[in-house]
């Protein structure tokens, strides 16, 4: 009798460590599962946004149509302010996850989302509350002309890296979680090829949303009230 019961004694014993070891603590996968929801939220709306800056390519005017057009969707209370909540949880959630992370020993794909993730954090919080100001402060219509009016002004360099790293940020970001996923499922050069592409296409867009702005495809003039 005494042979059969002490194994699962030494197995109790075992069994505590392993969970400390092996199972995530709940507050963690909270933690990641509202980064991901918050992720996912901003990742609608930045894909309309992005799309909406597109049309700038046909004209300021068809520019601002299409935003006025997307408005009645991203401006109505349930969804604004969800996407607010987005900002609030995405942001904070992902200085936590970087900090347990850590830097040091990091695969370059690793190191590339963390570095995304974190300008994305600093560019998400300057820019909503820059929006807000304009709206509520100097009660302007933040369209294409309150977005290109830096561009027009003696800050447009800063303007250009500001605006350029943030819509790249957001592809190395896809791109490396791509190739973080993809490495599993086929060799590391062929994944860490497709997240460069990725990462590549993020330069290309940023470019031609600036040019756009800049008013290099259609004459750009920049009305009085949001002149710098």
């Amino acid at each position: 009798m005494n042979t059969v019961a002490s194994p699962p004694k030494k197995l109790a014993k075992q069994l505590p460590q392993a969970n400390v070891s092996g199972i995530k603590r709940p507050e963690q996968v909270n933690i990641r599962q509202l980064h991901r929801f918050a992720g996912m939220t901003l990742a609608a709306f930045i894909v309309l946004h992005l799309a909406n800056h597109l049309f700038a390519l046909v004209s300021v005017q068809q520019h601002i149509r299409v935003m006025e057009l997307l408005r009645l969707f991203y401006r109505n209370p349930i969804i604004e302010t969800l996407l607010l909540s987005a900002i609030l949880l995405q942001v904070p959630s992902g200085i936590m996850l970087v900090r347990r992370k850590g830097w040091r020993g990091l695969p370059v794909e690793e190191r590339a989302q963390v570095a995304s993730g974190l300008y994305l954090s600093f560019f998400l919080v300057v820019h909503v509350l820059a929006v807000m100001v304009g709206r509520y402060g100097f009660h302007l219509d933040t369209n294409f002309y309150f977005g290109a009016a830096p561009l027009h002004s003696f800050l447009w360099w800063y303007y250009v890296v500001y605006y350029g790293l943030s819509i790249i940020a957001i592809f190395t970001h896809i791109g490396s979680i791509h190739a973080l996923k993809m490495a599993d499922r086929t060799t590391l050069q062929r994944a860490r090829v497709q997240g460069l592409v990725i990462f590549g296409m993020g330069i290309i867009l940023a470019i031609i949303i600036l040019a756009a702005f800049m008013g290099l495809f259609h004459a750009v003039v920049i009305p009085e009230a949001y002149r710098w």
